[in-house]
This record gives structure tokens, C-alpha cells and sequence, in this order.
């Protein structure tokens, strides 16, 4: 009998679990697109790599929308049971609510465990990806856009011109560079020939010239040196609002967010940062939990009156979680409580608050207060309904 209850109600809570899913991905997928639309534009971004974009940016999206769809796809669920009287057919077999609780454990368990994997391992590597992808295509636009005997003005204040270009080794013969970043001082080079190279990890573009003329312009001489070799590190080019491009602690993996802290010193605002990064990685996916949890007695909360109260009211609580989130956060890094402590307070709060609606649901202690709740909102809607119809 477990077993068949357990099913039967895991089933109840999948079918909404997933529209909610797919629709709130769905969403949020689309707002991040929009940003990033000039990007792929500029950089002439083909379907494989917007693939890849689109996978390097589904861990984060993942990590906002799988807690609130567990916490949506409980709601319903119970909320279908409930308005279809088949929780007062399954008390009248002696089924309590606690009893039907363990097939809600196990879903918020499953999903508070794929919100870890992606808060604490996927987000981070996908960063790191969006990182590299994008000094890729950066990379590759400046290529494009060299040719043999052209001059190209694809670095900004740079313009490059080279003789002959051999694509396999990536060396420029015939090399002109005209350097006008400094435009009170600027700099003009000449070379027999060139070798690109490229530091992904410093998002740069080297040419290491042999054999040439360096000349640069002040306002009292020209200085003119002959050089055998001579490095140049040109920065490729990306938007100062590009997502791709952002690095930080958000590419960091846990271990590493301890040493910068440790490093930094653990009382500074700047060690606090990098601590609370670590703890709300780890705080993310208990919250799932607890929210998939307090999603089973809000959806008993409908009656014949306000069948869909839980839906709301769910909306209500994720944001507000949320709130207390960013607001503990904002403490922390004002060196008001620990970090620790900060990034598992609202966890503790929620915790507290989901325990006490089971036992008020499970004792069926909810209904007056449900009613004079209704009332209320009732009464209050009637009023602000009358006044417009007067004005009008």
C-alpha cells in the first residue's frame, strides 16, 4: 500500500513539476537572450556554438527555476487531490498526512540534489566555459577580419596591416602597425615579420615581431629604436557588458573561494564576499528542499472557496525567501554577522515556518484562519470594486 500511495502522489506532483519547468526556462532563458543579442550579432555566432552558449547558461537558470517549479509542482499536485476530495477519501482510510509525506521527501530530495550539482559544480565549469567561448569567437572575429595587403581596424585604435599571411603557422610578413591608444603619444612599427599567439587566460592577442622599427611620436622628438624582437600584447575587444566575459568568483570552485577568503584575510569585507559565495552555494540547494516541502501543505490549503490560495501564496514565499536572502547577504558583507550565519538564516526561518503549516495542516488547525483570511481579501476586493464602478 506505501509503495502504490507513494507512486500515485510522486505522479500527482510530476506532470505540473515539469510544465512549470519548461515554462519558467523557458522565460528566463529568453530575458538572457536578449542581452547577449548584439553579442551574437557581432560575433556571427553559428547554431553549434549557440548550442554551446545555450548549454553553458542553463545551470543558472536551472538553479532559479528547478526550486521554484519542485515548490509549484507540489502545490498543484496536492492542490488537484485536495479539490478533487481525494484526500478525504484517503483519511477516511486511515491515511494521515504524515503518511503521504515521504513521497514529498523524495521529490524535493531528488531535486534539492540536482540544484547542488548545479550550484556547486555546473555553474561554475559553465562560467569558465562562457569565458573561454567568448575569447574564442573574439579571437576569431579578429582573424576574420585580417587580410593579406588590407589594413584592418577590427583592435579600435589599432590598426594592423600585414604583406602575407600564412594561415598555418600564424605568422605576418610585411607587418605594419600603427598604434593610437595613446593619441598624445603615438606609435608606429614596422617589421619583417610576426608570430600571433593567444593567453585565454588573460584574454590577450599577442604578435611577437623580429626584426623591425619601433617609432614613437612626443611632443619634443621622435624616438626611433631598432629591435630584433619585440612583444606586443594587444587586448582583443569585447563589450563591457558582455555576459560571456564576466569572471570573478562566480568561475571559482569551492576550494578555491575558501583560499581567496583565507587569503584576503577572513574578518575583511573582501574575504566576506568570497564567503558567502561559498555558503550560499551550499545554502541554495537545502532551500529547494525546504520549499518543496512547504509546497505539500500550502496546496492543502484550497478549498471550495479559494481553490487555488497555495498557488499565490507560493509565489509569495519563494520571493519573499529570496528577499531575506539578499538582505542577509547585504549584512554579511556589511561586516554585521557572519557570513555563515547570514547565508543560513533564511534556510532556518523557512525551515521553521514549513514545520509549523504541516503540523497546523496535519491537525487541521488551518481552516478558520483560511476563512477570516478570505474574508478579508473579500471584503477588501468588493470595496476597491465598488469605488470603480462609481468613478466610472
Amino acid at each position: 500500500m506505501p509503495r502504490l500511495l507513494y507512486t500515485y502522489l510522486i505522479n500527482q506532483v510530476l506532470a505540473p513539476f515539469y510544465a512549470s519547468l519548461i515554462i519558467l526556462t523557458s522565460i528566463l532563458f529568453l530575458g538572457k537572450l536578449i542581452p547577449i543579442l548584439d553579442i551574437i550579432l557581432d560575433y556571427n555566432i553559428g547554431f553549434t556554438d549557440f548550442i554551446r552558449l545555450y548549454a553553458y547558461f542553463t545551470p543558472q537558470l536551472l538553479l532559479f527555476t528547478l526550486p521554484m517549479s519542485s515548490m509549484m509542482g507540489v502545490i498543484l499536485g496536492t492542490t488537484h487531490i485536495n479539490n478533487e476530495n481525494e484526500l478525504m477519501v484517503l483519511k477516511a482510510s486511515g491515511i494521515s498526512l504524515y503518511r503521504m509525506l515521504p513521497s514529498v521527501i523524495i521529490v524535493a530530495l531528488c531535486t534539492a540534489l540536482l540544484t547542488g550539482l548545479f550550484s556547486i559544480y555546473l555553474i561554475p565549469s559553465g562560467n569558465r566555459a562562457k569565458f573561454e567561448l567568448a575569447f574564442q569567437l573574439a579571437k576569431q572575429k579578429v582573424e576574420r577580419t585580417i587580410h593579406e595587403k588590407r589594413f584592418s581596424e577590427s583592435l579600435g585604435d589599432i590598426v594592423i596591416y600585414a604583406d602575407r599571411i600564412d594561415q598555418k603557422t600564424n605568422t605576418w610578413n610585411g607587418v605594419y602597425i600603427s598604434d593610437m591608444r595613446d593619441s598624445q603619444h603615438p606609435v608606429t612599427i614596422i617589421s619583417k615579420s610576426g608570430i600571433i599567439s593567444a593567453d585565454s587566460n588573460r584574454g590577450t592577442f599577442s604578435i611577437s615581431l623580429q626584426k623591425g622599427i619601433l617609432n614613437r611620436a612626443t611632443s619634443d622628438a621622435d624616438q626611433t629604436i631598432n629591435f630584433e624582437q619585440y612583444d606586443m600584447v594587444l587586448p582583443l575587444e569585447t563589450p563591457s557588458a558582455n555576459p560571456l566575459a564576466k569572471v570573478g568568483r562566480s568561475t571559482m570552485l569551492q576550494s578555491e573561494l575558501l583560499a581567496e577568503a583565507d587569503r584576503l584575510g577572513g574578518n575583511t569585507r573582501a574575504a566576506v564576499i568570497y564567503l558567502n559565495e561559498f555558503h550560499e552555494r551550499l545554502a541554495l540547494p537545502m532551500s529547494c528542499f525546504i520549499l518543496t516541502l512547504l509546497g505539500f501543505p500550502l496546496g492543502f490549503l484550497s478549498g471550495p472557496r479559494h481553490k487555488t490560495v497555495g498557488v499565490p501564496l507560493g509565489l509569495a514565499i519563494f520571493i519573499l525567501y529570496y528577499v531575506l536572502l539578499t538582505g542577509a547577504r547585504t549584512l554579511s558583507e556589511s561586516l554585521i554577522i557572519p557570513a555563515a550565519f547570514a547565508m543560513w538564516l533564511p534556510n532556518s526561518i523557512f525551515l521553521l515556518l514549513t514545520t509549523l503549516f504541516i503540523r497546523s495542516i496535519a491537525g487541521e488547525r488551518h481552516s478558520i484562519y483560511m476563512e477570516k483570511f478570505y474574508d478579508f481579501t473579500y471584503a477588501v476586493s468588493s470595496k476597491f470594486s465598488r469605488r470603480r464602478r462609481r468613478s466610472r
